[in-house]
């Protein structure tokens, strides 16, 4: 870094205002404007500043709830990239699961809009025990009778009996139980910053109750304050954080304003507008206390005569009293008749609060307010009418660039330091562009990109919240069990066209099938029509009488080859396939008894054949090749 030597002369940075005046003709003559009421109020202190942020916060519903619709609308989907899909849905079922990361930004962008920053850190699980230093037994902290006296562990051995100073022993427990995003007060929180680096270290001022607990020995806080804390309690210190241990998520001020590391509330630019509102809203409940609701007052109504004027002849005390016992009794029965022996007249005071309430100044200065804070008037008022020309949303986006930033750093960091505690594989994530979730043309755009394959499926469909790879996954399981239900369906109807055929079939006094068993004529030979050597019949002929099913002798005898068996097997297979289910299972138990090993053959040729006509496209390729397109 350079540096200027000392001269003893000036060297000034801008112009020499050295011997200039600031005096000015008309300064007696009015009063400086900005010498205002409001500039006297304003806060002087960084924790002044936090509590009154954090007052309007709560007491202002308006601006508290158009603060957290900016939050939630750039609230998009996380995206995860640099790592494989593994690595992606264990992340994923995290970020959802176990530490809900839409909720932790909400609550992050909430306390960013109100103070200005948010201090976070990860909560490292761990389970505290003790351990005995006779015997080595170890046993969980929360299931121990123990005191806490001068910041040890006291207490007695359920096995060896020893009584005494027990061994601390602090476990971490990442699997066991869940990780927790802590948000820090901001006024407990104290910052040590070196402006030339921007090097901050962050401390904790340990507020008075929890140094009480921690004294007085309180078992709960005990149990689950980490021990360094316990030992700056113990040295009555400030506790200091480790390096990078501090997410500060804060709004840079601007460079001339000497911060120290603490960010700047936008509330504060618009603070007198703030005060302004204020002081309505205070004219405003005074105004409805006093003039909303008329004040009435009974008066007797004068004479045309100076004789006829009933003020002058009665007792007004007397007046007085008996109007009020009559306006007493019309309130308990309302139909009593009351007489009075001269006229009266009732008189509304006030009740013109609606005339006199600045509604009309209240709404223009919540506008003008809301507006220097960047929030568009339909987002805060809720009218889900938007119409705003493109060029105005993305001014709105732009406004609102260093909040997502913030969220995407925070995510970095969050991911970075949950892969080092559980020793996952890196990956990297940030929030959508709202402007790819929201715009309808740049979605139709991608998708059609991704048709004409210039682009990923996954980049196209990714504004929708869709995970190409699990709906690849999904595809599949679906036309899995839609397959499997054809084919449920597909043979139910076979089966009950099978059993109309048998019942028709039963009622002509035909069979349709032939009768297996039956023995070939002498010699073997083959029937015409028949492959040659007798191996059976064609697949679709039916069977003809005085030949055993498949052409062969049962019990595998008379020399036959395997070649010859499988050729068989699969003739018989498609011959049983073109019965019926009823039948079907009697010939197969028939098979069973004549020809173990054959029938073992057929059963898995049956099963074959209808693998391959489920895949063919189910079960009518299946009858095509089937005798004569016989039922299944």
């Amino acid at each position: 870094m350079a540096s200027l030597e000392s001269t003893g002369a000036s060297m000034p940075f801008g112009p020499n205002l050295q011997g200039t005046s600031n005096t000015n003709r008309f300064q007696g003559a009015f009063p400086d404007p900005y010498l205002d009421y409001a500039s006297t109020q304003m806060p002087r202190s960084i924790y002044d500043v936090l509590r009154w942020c954090e007052f309007v916060w709560i007491t202002t519903g308006t601006y508290r709830m158009a603060s957290q619709r900016v939050v939630r609308y750039f609230l998009t989907q996380i995206e995860l990239t640099d790592a494989d899909d593994t690595e992606k849905e264990k992340y994923q079922e995290f970020l959802e699961d176990e530490i809900n990361m839409m909720e932790v930004l909400a609550t992050a962008g909430d306390n960013y809009m109100c103070y200005g920053q948010d201090f976070m850190s990860i909560s490292v699980p761990f389970r505290r025990n003790i351990r005995c230093p006779k015997c080595s037994l170890e046993r969980p902290l929360e299931t121990c009778t123990y005191d806490f006296t001068g910041y040890e562990f006291i207490a007695e051995c359920p096995k060896c009996k020893f009584k005494g100073k027990f061994v601390r022993v602090d476990r971490r427990s990442l699997e066991s139980d869940p990780v927790r995003i802590v948000h820090w007060s901001p006024y407990e929180m104290r910052i040590q910053y070196f402006p030339l680096s921007g090097e901050t270290t962050y401390y904790w001022e340990i507020p008075g109750y929890f140094k009480t607990y921690i004294k007085t020995g309180n078992k709960f806080y005990i149990e689950h304050t980490p021990w360094e804390v316990i030992e700056a309690v113990k040295e009555d210190k400030i506790f200091k954080f480790g390096k990078d241990v501090i997410f500060h998520l804060r709004d840079e001020p601007l460079a001339g304003i000497r911060n120290f590391g603490w960010g700047l509330p936008l509330i504060m630019s618009n603070f007198k507008l703030a005060w302004y509102i204020q002081v309505l809203r205070r004219y405003n409940e005074a105004i409805a206390l006093d003039y909303i609701i008329p004040f009435r007052v009974m008066v007797p109504v004068a004479g045309s005569t100076r004789e006829a004027d009933p003020v002058l002849h009665i007792n007004l005390q007397q007046f007085y009293s008996r109007v009020m016992a009559m306006y007493k009794q019309h309130r308990k029965d309302p139909t009593m008749i009351h007489a009075l022996p001269f006229p009266i007249d009732i008189k509304s005071i006030g009740g013109d609060g609606k005339n006199l309430a600045p509604w009309e100044l209240i709404d223009k200065a919540t506008d003008e307010f809301l507006n220097a804070q960047g929030v568009p008037a339909e987002l805060y008022r809720g009218t889900l009418q938007v119409n705003a020309a493109p060029v105005a949303i993305r001014l709105f986006e732009r406004t609102w660039v260093h909040m997502v930033g913030g969220f995407n750093s925070f995510l970095k960091w969050s991911l970075k330091r949950i892969s080092d505690l559980r020793n996952w594989e890196n990956v990297k994530a940030r929030l959508q562009p709202v402007m790819l979730a929201d715009s309808i043309e740049d979605r139709q755009l991608r998708v059609q990109l991704a048709q004409s394959q210039q682009i990923s499926a996954q980049t196209a469909y990714a504004p929708f919240g869709i995970n190409v790879r699990d709906e690849i996954r999904k595809q599949l399981e679906e036309e899995k069990f839609r397959q499997e239900e054809m084919a449920k369906f597909q043979e139910d109807q076979a089966k009950k066209q099978e059993l109309e055929g048998t019942m028709q079939a039963g009622s002509q006094g035909q069979l349709p099938y032939a009768a297996p068993g039956m023995a070939m004529p002498p010699g073997g030979g083959a029937q015409p029509g028949m492959p040659p050597g007798g191996g059976g019949m064609p697949p679709g002929m039916p069977m003809q009488p005085g030949m055993p099913m498949g052409g062969g002798g049962g019990g595998g005898g008379g020399g036959v080859t395997p070649a010859d068996m499988t050729s068989q097997a699969e003739q018989i297979a498609y011959q049983m396939l073109a019965m019926p289910a009823e039948l079907r299972r009697g010939e197969l138990l028939k098979l069973k008894k004549s020809d173990e090993t054959l029938h073992s053959v057929v059963i898995g040729k049956m099963n074959k054949i209808r693998q391959e006509a489920q895949t063919q496209g189910g079960y009518q390729m299946l009858q095509q090749q089937v005798a004569g397109g016989g039922q299944m």
